[in-house]
């Protein structure tokens, strides 16, 4: 019988159990889709209110066009400098350029392992199998571009989901009217779905690539068909996801508020520079543990969840309630 219950309990289980897998979580975090990206979605446009949402989108995209447009500006007025000026710029260039692409590597091929992997520990029945991460990230650098290829495609469908959404607020600037306001919250209630449903599709689409080595168009039309299939069980794990990443991001908040920070102030009061290096150091290990295990549990509750969705499918909690009564 279909549970949430023992698929999140079987998720909590290799994520703590295994480790290893979260070095994937850490660097899968930083993807698009390996993150949770619904709940940013919801998260920037519903922390205030709706306008105050896309006013910030705008802003933030205006900054990004500004950001671009100074870089290539400096970029054109170096050649007007010393040869060698522009040597060790150019050399300063190419080497961030060389780890943006290593992380961009990492994170990518760390998703496909995520999946990979607690794919291998669901199935296996050789327990003494050694799993590493080496094995991990040769098993995801072979879906390497697919995988980066729906990565970028979900992050342009969703600018441009908020992008339209956006449009009638441009047009507020010059002449503020009730009926943009309506348009506005039409394009809002219509576009702020299907961004979540998007993030979930992709989910099952990435899950696909990895599992059945299709290609990403072939994983983006079935995922799109399990999620339409299963759309009420996929927002339900969603939002059971968001709540315990929630609970778990409290708790470790109250344990940097009541433990770290105390000691932090102390270390800056008594300059004690040794004392707030620590509880920095110790700050950032809690928070990418935190972040890694969560990533590691989310990766594996949708992978459990794609697996049982196509073999056996499964009934909406909901659905369950209103046929019981």
């Amino acid at each position: 019988m279909f549970s949430y219950r023992s698929l999140l309990r079987q998720a909590g289980k290799i994520a703590w159990k295994h480790k290893y897998l979260w070095f994937f979580g850490l660097f899968a975090s930083l993807t698009i889709a390996g993150g949770s990206t619904e709940y940013e979605v919801l998260h920037q446009n519903l922390q205030s209110n709706l306008i105050d949402g896309t006013y910030n989108y705008l802003a933030g995209l205006l900054a990004l066009s500004d950001l671009l447009k100074n870089f290539w500006l400096g970029f054109i007025n170096l050649f007007q400098q010393n040869l060698l000026v522009i040597i060790n710029v150019i050399s300063l260039l190419l080497v961030t350029l060389a780890i943006i692409i290593v992380f961009v590597w990492l994170a990518v091929c760390s998703q496909g392992a995520l999946v990979s992997d607690i794919k291998k520990i669901l199935t296996t029945k050789k327990k003494s199998e050694k799993l590493t991460i080496r094995d991990g990230l040769s098993d995801g650098s072979r879906h390497f571009w697919p995988l980066l290829g729906l990565n970028v495609l979900v992050k342009i469908l969703i600018n441009l989901a908020f992008f339209i959404i956006s449009l009638p607020l441009l047009f507020m600037v010059i002449k503020d009217t009730t009926v943009l306001v309506a348009i506005y919250t039409l394009l809002f209630v219509i576009f702020l779905p299907l961004a979540v449903s998007i993030s979930l599709m992709f989910k099952y689409a990435i899950v696909g690539t990895v599992l059945e080595k299709k290609s990403a168009v072939i994983s983006l039309e079935q995922g799109w068909k399990l999620f339409w299939k299963n759309w009420l069980i996929s927002l339900e794990m969603a939002i059971i996801l968001f709540l315990i990443t929630f609970f778990v991001g409290v708790a470790a908040l109250i344990v940097l508020s009541f433990l770290v920070f105390p000691l932090f102030l102390i270390g800056l009061l008594y300059s004690a520079a040794w004392l707030t290096f620590l509880m920095v150091f110790i700050a950032l290990i809690i928070i990418i543990v935190v972040g890694s295990y969560l990533t590691t549990f989310q990766t594996a509750s949708w992978t459990q969840l794609y697996l049982t969705l196509k073999d056996k499918g499964g009934v909406a909690k909901l659905e369950r309630l209103f046929h019981r009564a």
